[in-house]
C-alpha cells in the first residue's frame, strides 16, 4: 500500500505537469526518433541483400570486364578475348 502511494506520488510530480505544457512535443519528437530508428535498423540489416559487392569488397564485376582484365595483364589471347566477348554478347 505504501509502495503504491510513493508510486503514484513519484508519477505526479516527476510527469504531472510535464505533459500538460510541452509534453506532447516530446512525446511527439520521440515518436518520430522510434520510427526513424527502426527504418534505420531495418535498412542496415537488408544492406547486405541488395550491395553490390563481392566478398572483397569492391564492385561485383560483369564478365566481360573479367575478359578484359585477363586479356589486359596477358593471361588470354586477343583470339580467346573475341571468342569469349563473342559468347556473352550470345548469351545476354
Amino acid at each position: 500500500m505504501l509502495t503504491t502511494s510513493l508510486i503514484a506520488t513519484f508519477g505526479q510530480m516527476h510527469w504531472g505537469g510535464e505533459w500538460d505544457q510541452a509534453g506532447w512535443f516530446w512525446m511527439a519528437l520521440m515518436m518520430i526518433g522510434g520510427a526513424i530508428l527502426v527504418v534505420v535498423v531495418v535498412w542496415l540489416l537488408m544492406r547486405p541483400f541488395y550491395d553490390n559487392t563481392n566478398a572483397t569488397g569492391s564492385a561485383a564485376e560483369s564478365p566481360l570486364d573479367i575478359a578484359k582484365r585477363r586479356y589486359a595483364a596477358g593471361e588470354i589471347t586477343e583470339e580467346e578475348f573475341e571468342k569469349i566477348k563473342d559468347n556473352i554478347k550470345g548469351s545476354g
